[in-house]
């Protein structure tokens, strides 16, 4: 909405002078304001349009490679409002699923909600959330027997988001499942970021493009938005 007032706020100030240089500057100001705030409404429209949008093809495909029997719990780590968590209960019965994300302020509502729409869901007796951050994650060793992530890490503020996914692992028990979508093809991981995680001698590492699986429109294809996603995946 601040793009929507910024677009208005400009406009409005060229009625005030008569300067022409001025003028187009507002003016310019306005219009590039206005672009952008009906390309990110579009976006969200692309996202969240309907049950079978872009979004929930990447929580489907996300789940898909998680080579897990369902068996235990899992972590989903940056859960926001808690979808993936929830779908990951939905198909595994016997699973219990812990949610994290650190949200913020104030970030009891976010928990709330997460905790409603497992409620709707009709899994709130199998699946909890709380407020932890990925950087340090306030679990044992091995303590998850899945762990997964979806479109976290890059958005967190670190040198090496190598790191992001090692502390993943640490709480994935020896033969645990992962699998972490994100935008590994982009500039926020090296070039060797894979050839990194496989020293780490797992007993299994895979990686796969999503947009393999998943055709996306022109919008988001550009540059930090879905274009360069890729899901690791494997056995720790």
């Amino acid at each position: 909405m601040l793009l929507l007032f910024a677009s208005i706020f400009a406009y409005l100030a060229t009625l005030l002078t008569n300067i022409w240089l001025v003028v187009v500057v507002l003016k310019t100001v306005s219009l590039l304001s206005l672009g952008f705030f009906i390309f990110l409404g579009y976006v969200y429209w692309l996202l969240e349009k309907d049950d079978k949008g872009i979004q929930r093809q990447f929580w489907s495909l996300l789940i898909e490679h998680l080579k897990w029997d369902g068996r235990g719990k899992a972590l989903d780590i940056g859960t926001g409002s808690g979808p993936i968590a929830i779908l990951l209960a939905l198909r595994y019965p016997s699973s219990v699923v812990k949610g994290v994300d650190y949200w913020g302020e104030p970030w009891t509502y976010s928990r709330q909600k997460c905790e409603r729409n497992a409620d709707l869901e009709g899994v709130s007796d199998r699946v909890s959330f709380e407020r932890a951050s990925a950087v340090d994650l306030p679990f044992g060793n091995g303590e998850f027997d899945a762990v997964l992530s979806n479109f976290v890490f890059h958005a967190i503020r670190v040198k090496d988001r190598t790191q992001l996914i090692a502390e993943a692992l640490r709480v994935l028990r020896y033969g645990g499942s992962f699998a972490f979508q994100d935008l590994f093809n982009d500039e926020f991981y090296s070039e060797d970021f894979l050839d990194v995680i496989k020293s780490w001698e797992l007993r299994e590492v895979n990686f796969a493009d999503s947009s393999d699986y998943i055709s996306t429109p022109m919008a988001l294809k550009l540059k930090h938005m879905t274009g360069g996603s890729g899901i690791l995946f494997g056995i720790k």
